[in-house]
């Protein structure tokens, strides 16, 4: 992956967003996966600017969730689905039927999985996918010791991520288990994007990008995408040079 350090978190966000602009200039019907979470947010502020200034049109586009939490209401407001609507679908005006994501309420997980691997399938793969970093190197809901060939799955939550998740609800949660795209499915997107910011990632990111791969690191899998890039602030990227 090509590695892009930005001064920090505004710029990172801005850069992030043109990118994801020029790839739908050139395909107005992008399938898009995209991260909830705080790291992704300032993009999303970006893309809005960009489709008020009439600088983009995403009324063509799908969108899919990357992931999901199991056994937790999807109008929950830590839901992974709520906050891509807060953050990301109504401020683009994205309209619901553009709109694909775990449906964490049926009670075949695995069909779920598979529904959403031929979802992708049908449209030809993920044109963008647009990832964060968890502090133990995690994506998405991909716990270490994730198989690099993993499509949709079930994931048996870390401690740290049950941990480090609680800052999205309003009240302690309960959190176990995970519905999650794979990191096969990064592999394979047109544009794969692991984007990183602040102090609490640079321990890992440089883990990652520095030290053999390993799947006890998945975000090391950024090391097997030539096609992709790593967009990090200064903040992220400090211990790199270490």
């Amino acid at each position: 992956m090509e590695i892009k350090i930005l001064p920090d978190y505004n710029s990172l966000s801005a850069s992030v967003a043109q990118l994801i602009r020029a790839f739908i200039k050139n395909k107005n019907s992008s399938f898009i996966c995209l991260a909830s979470g705080h790291t992704p947010v300032g993009v999303f502020h970006e893309l809005a600017r960009e489709i008020k200034d009439n600088r983009l049109d995403l009324s063509h586009c799908t969108f899919l969730s990357l992931d999901e939490w199991i056994g937790i209401d999807p109008d929950d407001s830590g839901s992974c689905l709520t906050m891509l609507r807060k953050d990301c679908f109504e401020p683009l005006h994205i309209q619901p039927h553009q709109i694909a994501f775990f449906n964490v309420q049926n009670s075949d997980m695995k069909s779920e999985c598979e529904r959403i691997n031929s979802l992708i399938e049908h449209h030809g793969g993920l044109d963008i996918m647009l990832v964060g970093v968890g502090t133990n190197g995690h994506i998405g809901m991909n716990e270490p010791g994730t198989s690099f060939n993993s499509y949709a799955h079930i994931s048996t939550l870390a401690e740290e991520t049950k941990s480090v998740g609680q800052k999205y609800f309003d009240k302690p949660t309960s959190l176990s288990l995970g519905i999650t795209l794979g990191l096969r499915h990064l592999r394979e997107a047109k544009l794969p994007i692991i984007m990183a910011s602040g102090e609490k990632k640079a321990a890992i990111i440089a883990k990652g990008l520095t030290q053999p791969r390993t799947e006890e690191i998945p975000v090391s899998i950024a090391q097997l995408i030539p096609h992709g890039y790593i967009m990090l602030d200064e903040a992220a990227a400090s211990q790199l040079s270490q």
